[in-house]
C-alpha cells in the first residue's frame, strides 16, 4: 500500500444552517465531481456523530468500517494513514474518491472529542489530497467544532426559508463564528430551493457570509433514488451525472485554468497535418 508523505492537503467543510435540507447531498455530489474532474484523491468524512444515512443512500446496509469502528484507535491518537486507507470505501472503480461512513450508534456521540476528530483529519491529510468534511448543523458536537477549526473553507448551506438562512445562520455563526475565527477562513454559500415562498436565494445573499454559489434545486428523481439507495448510480448517470458539475471549478480554482480548445481547433489540425502529407508526395 503505498503512502503519501508531506502532502498539500486541502481541507474544505461542509455544514448546514438547518439539519435535513440536502447538505450531505451537497457535500457527495462535490467530492464526486472534484474527483472526476481532477483524478486526484479526494477522502469524504463523514463527522455526523449521531445520524449518519450516508451508507443508506448510497446502498450498503453494513458499511465494513466506520468512524465509531476507529473511535478506540482515535481515543489514544494511533490512528495511522495505512489504519485509515482500510477503513476507507472506494465509491466507484473510475475515480479516486474514497469515504469514511459516520458513527452509527446515536448513544456514543459523545465519545468524540474536538482532540480525537483532528488527530482523523490530520491522518487524512497526509494521504490525501482533498479531504472534505460533512458535519451536523448542530454546534454542540466534536464533529462540527473540530471540522471548523481545521477546515481552510467552508460552504454552508441552507434554503429561502426565513428561519434557516436568517435566525439558524445568526444563532450559530453569532455565538460561534469568534472561537472558530470565521472570519478568517474562506467561506461560500449555497441555497437549497425547497419550496416556493415570499424569499429567494437573492433575499439570501444579504443575509450570509462569503461568495454566492449557484441556487440549487433537487430533482425528484434524486429524492427517489435515495429511498431505492441508489445515490451513487443516480450521479453517474443521466441528468445526476451532471448536479452542481459547475462547483468543481469554484471550489478547485485551478480547474478554471484548464486549456479550453478553441472553435475550429480540430479543422486546422486536419489541415496542418493534410499539408504536410501533401509536401512530402
Amino acid at each position: 500500500m503505498t503512502i503519501h508523505f508531506d502532502r498539500s492537503c486541502k481541507v474544505l467543510t461542509f455544514i448546514g444552517t438547518t439539519p435535513n435540507i440536502g447538505t450531505t447531498l451537497i457535500a457527495l455530489a462535490a467530492s464526486v465531481r472534484i474527483a472526476e474532474r481532477t483524478g486526484k484523491r479526494i477522502a469524504y468524512l463523514c463527522l455526523n456523530l449521531k445520524s449518519s444515512k450516508l451508507h443508506r443512500y448510497v446502498g450498503i446496509n453494513e458499511p465494513h468500517a466506520s468512524l465509531d469502528e476507529l473511535l478506540p484507535l482515535l481515543r489514544n491518537e494511533s490512528l495511522s494513514q495505512e489504519q485509515l486507507l482500510h477503513a476507507m470505501h472506494r465509491y466507484h472503480n473510475s475515480m479516486e474518491l474514497y469515504i469514511l461512513f459516520g458513527n452509527r450508534y446515536r448513544e456514543t456521540a459523545e465519545y468524540y472529542g474536538v482532540e480525537e476528530l483532528t488527530h482523523l483529519i490530520d491522518t487524512a491529510r497526509k494521504a490525501y489530497d482533498y479531504v472534505l468534511l460533512d458535519v451536523n448543523a448542530y454546534w454542540d458536537n466534536a464533529g462540527t467544532i473540530s471540522a471548523l477549526l481545521e477546515t481552510e473553507e467552508i460552504v454552508l448551506t441552507t434554503t429561502e426559508a426565513l428561519s434557516h438562512f436568517q435566525e439558524d445562520y445568526i444563532a450559530w455563526a453569532g455565538m460561534m463564528g469568534q472561537h472558530i475565527q470565521l472570519s478568517s477562513k474562506r467561506l461560500y454559500h449555497s441555497v437549497i430551493k425547497h419550496r416556493g415562498g415570499l424569499f429567494r436565494s437573492r433575499d439570501c445573499k444579504h443575509q450570509l457570509p462569503g461568495e454566492a454559489l449557484p441556487e440549487v434545486a433537487i430533482p425528484p428523481t434524486l429524492y427517489e433514488a435515495l429511498d431505492r439507495g441508489e445515490l451513487k448510480q443516480w450521479l453517474l448517470s443521466g441528468d445526476g451525472s451532471k448536479w452542481i458539475s459547475h462547483y468543481s471549478k469554484v471550489l478547485v480554482p485551478e480547474l478554471l485554468m484548464e486549456k479550453v480548445k478553441p472553435k475550429g481547433y480540430r479543422l486546422r489540425w486536419l489541415h496542418t497535418f493534410t499539408a504536410g502529407l501533401t509536401k512530402t508526395k
